[in-house]
């Protein structure tokens, strides 16, 4: 079997499909039902055992006729092993203690055993549960690891869209550390690496201008007597160390049980991540993945990013959103940032969007934030992110100026591979 491979010539970064052609990922996230509700009469299906997976295929091949080729992150399981483009998310830090517990799933203990167990236990139930079909799945490009875990900490703030400060080191994820309790592996693995850089409590003392007098001190206090900067300089490394320990851990781990597949990296959230972060992942993901709720693509964040990681991208989710016109008096999470006023408009800015990402070197996709829109809070969003409403029914003005975007980039793209692929459905 052929894999899904990136490359770089000339300067430039092509993702290649499993017949060696140059692949421009043009996705669609959460192609599922969640807050939809079905009218249960339309000729696309019957009420029998199989309306399901008909009226999936179905709405498959429509995204097909959008200009889609790739189902992104969180589609249903019915397309596992159909052999079409995907990216899979695996939140392989779930079932890992945590240091905080902001957005849902916070930050894993990434020191701690658990994390180990998490990982292995994930892809458990990835590969040898309902999804072993991945394993034969020739569409597979890869794997995201998880899903916009903090890297900037509790005390950090939801990432800005906007330009980044250069050389930017927020360390509050390493203050969340600091504050775990004494008998937490990720406090005792900091107090282990002051131990290790420092080698004694005197030195320690003397560089910090502080009075303790013993590592083990440090366990039990979640703020230090330090000087700020010195202070900053460990926290900094440590967060190097943080970094290093969750990408190397999730690669090899990842790799053990599919060889093959690309490691498309957690989905870092707008431009919050810091530096030496983006720095350690790059030793271990094949792609890194970002998203951005903006109204235009941050192209300078992303030549600045490259900088740094030297690796190829792909932006795994982005959206306008109409407020009052869809019927959303209310939007919140990334939709609020990136509210315009119909759907001509959303239309403009997804074109606008994709065409600037398609000219970056080093720009492998962009995946679209999602089939349908949300409302019911079964997941907590509300807003008008979808090719679909609530009730399944297209946005056809959204709809049509979406599908010439994307004619318009597979026209500039040797791969026209999305669009013949829902025959073999």
């Amino acid at each position: 079997m052929e894999y899904y491979r990136v490359e770089k010539s000339d300067g430039k970064w092509s993702l290649y499909d499993n017949n060696g052609r140059d692949f421009f990922s043009l996705g669609v996230d959460c192609v599922t039902v969640v807050d939809v509700d079905l009218e249960l009469n339309n000729e696309v299906y019957t009420l029998d055992s199989q309306w399901f997976p008909r009226w999936m295929d179905v709405k498959l091949s429509e995204m097909g006729k959008m200009g889609f080729n790739t189902l992104g992150a969180w589609h249903h399981r019915h397309f596992w092993g159909n052999g079409y483009p995907k990216a899979v998310e695996l939140r392989l830090s779930q079932h890992a203690k945590k240091v905080n517990t902001v957005w849902g799933m916070g930050f894993p203990d990434v020191f701690d055993e658990s994390f180990d167990v998490s990982i292995h236990k994930s892809l458990i139930d990835i590969f040898h549960g309902g999804g072993a079909s991945l394993l034969q799945d020739e569409g597979v490009i890869g794997y995201y690891t998880d899903n916009e875990i903090h890297w900037w900490g509790s005390g950090g703030y939801w990432g800005d869209n906007e330009q980044a400060e250069r050389g930017w080191s927020n360390t509050a994820l390493v203050d969340d550390f600091i504050g775990l309790g004494p008998e937490a592996s990720g406090k005792k693995r900091w107090v282990r690496f002051l131990s290790e850089k420092h080698g004694s409590i005197e030195a320690l003392n003397e560089r910090w201008d502080s009075e303790y007098s013993s590592f083990k001190d440090l366990l039990y206090a979640n703020r230090y007597r330090a000087r700020p900067e010195i202070l900053q300089m460990d926290k900094l490394e440590f967060l190097r160390l943080v970094a290093k320990t969750y990408f190397e851990k999730t690669d090899s781990i990842l790799k053990a049980y599919d060889p093959k597949r690309l490691n498309l990296g957690c989905r870092y959230v707008g431009n919050s991540t810091p530096d030496v972060v983006l720095k350690e992942g790059s030793r271990y993901v094949d792609i890194d993945s970002f998203n951005f709720y903006s109204m235009s693509l941050p192209e300078e964040y992303l030549e600045y990013a490259y900088e740094i990681t030297k690796k190829p991208m792909m932006i795994t989710e982005f959206s306008y959103c109409a407020g009052r016109e869809a019927g959303f008096l209310e939007s919140n999470n990334g939709s609020r940032n990136v509210i315009v006023k119909s759907q001509e408009r959303r239309a403009e800015c997804y074109g606008a969007f994709v065409k600037s990402a398609r000219k970056l070197p080093f720009m492998l996709g962009t995946h679209w934030f999602a089939m349908f829109d949300y409302g019911r809070n079964v997941h907590g969003l509300i807003g008008n992110y979808g090719l679909y409403d609530l009730n399944a029914k297209p946005y056809a003005n959204f709809i049509k100026g979406v599908a010439h975007a994307n004619q318009e980039i597979k026209g500039n793209s040797s791969s026209a591979r999305g669009a013949g692929l829902s025959s073999k459905l």
